[in-house]
């Protein structure tokens, strides 16, 4: 999620950055979404346009798409000189390099040839191989190769431009594949795993918005584009500030962590409504807000006798009975008494 504007800004700080935004990003901006990012009101944001428009730097479009304003710059006759900062290229390479073992070998190249074109339009040309020389890296333990996914995500991020739908044939852990209809709406990594965030629609007809949906890529057995396509795609949910995917179910979660796990604790942010109480001890118990279980469960596990889940109850009696059924497993051979 963007970060809000420091409300202090002056007006001709915010119509800098609000003509950079428009430029930079070549899509629609919704009137309500740039309120909360330039933490004002939407008759400012209105009065910014018209300011943009009036200088005469640039043609603004305005629309309304399910009852919300939106803005979007009209594509210049010319392409505008731009340079770029060594900050900003060196940054842009940063980014590749912490990602790229979530990229298959072919986007990967791609980014670093992007990266390299760009790098041209540096102020000064002689600091491009100083700058995009590789400055990260990420250690990864049981990474997925994507590279024979490619094909998926192409055909995922070719869909999520003009809403069109997927049919995904899906295998689950545990389960029998399934076929899943969705528009989807971007890419998002979670432990390291690349995920399809997307609308589910119905299999038949014009499609309709069923439900969100969350799909592994490395878990499609099939990916293929329908000539079916959505008139128009809700806005995704915001970040609720949750423990776990959008669309479940919130709960509340209480955990006693030892005191060997207590400055991990603090140092994070579980959810945008987590309180931290310091016990005497010098463990913390964290009391926060979760949609998925199994994440929950599985996250809580990594902790081993470091947490206690006191609430919910039930996962509580689901989690003893995980542990319960790990000691039969690791339990001594008995001896034989001969």
């Amino acid at each position: 999620m963007a970060k809000k504007l420091d409300p202090d800004k002056t007006a001709s700080h915010k119509s800098l950055l609000l003509f950079s935004l428009l430029l930079f990003s070549g899509r629609r901006h919704y009137l309500q979404d740039l309120a909360k990012r330039f933490n004002c009101t939407k008759p400012t944001i209105t009065r910014l346009m018209q300011s943009i428009e009036r200088s005469g730097v640039a043609n603004i479009e305005t629309g309304t798409e399910n009852r919300k304003n939106w803005y979007q710059l009209r594509v210049p006759p010319g392409k505008p000189y731009i340079s770029f900062t060594q900050e900003e290229v060196e940054k842009l390479a940063l980014c590749r390099d912490l990602l790229e073992h979530l990229l298959p070998d072919g986007v990967e190249r791609i980014v670093s040839a992007g990266i390299g074109k760009i790098s041209t339009l540096m102020d000064k040309v002689e600091e491009r191989g100083q700058t995009t020389a590789p400055k990260g890296a990420r250690m990864v333990k049981g990474r997925i190769d994507y590279t024979p996914f490619q094909p998926h995500i192409d055909s995922l991020l070719k869909a999520a431009r003009d809403h069109t739908v997927c049919a995904v044939r899906y295998k689950t852990p545990g389960k029998e594949e399934r076929v899943f209809e969705i528009v989807p709406v971007h890419l998002m990594v979670d432990e390291e795993v690349l995920n399809v965030e997307g609308w589910r629609v119905t299999e038949k007809g014009a499609p309709e918005v069923r439900q969100p949906m969350t799909l592994a890529v490395h878990r499609m057995r099939e990916c293929v584009l329908t000539p079916r396509k959505l008139k128009v795609c809700p806005a995704w949910p915001e970040d609720e500030g949750v423990f776990g995917l959008v669309g479940g179910t919130p709960f509340l979660v209480r955990v006693v962590f030892a005191g060997n796990f207590s400055e991990h604790i603090r140092e994070r942010i579980w959810s945008k409504d987590q309180t931290i109480t310091e016990l005497p001890d010098g463990g913390v118990e964290l009391t926060f807000t979760a949609t998925s279980e199994y994440y929950l469960l599985s996250w809580l596990m990594g902790f081993g006798s470091g947490a206690e889940l006191l609430e919910p109850e039930h996962l509580r009696e689901e989690l003893r009975n995980e542990i319960l059924a790990m000691c039969e497993i690791y339990a001594p051979e008995p001896e034989d008494d001969a």
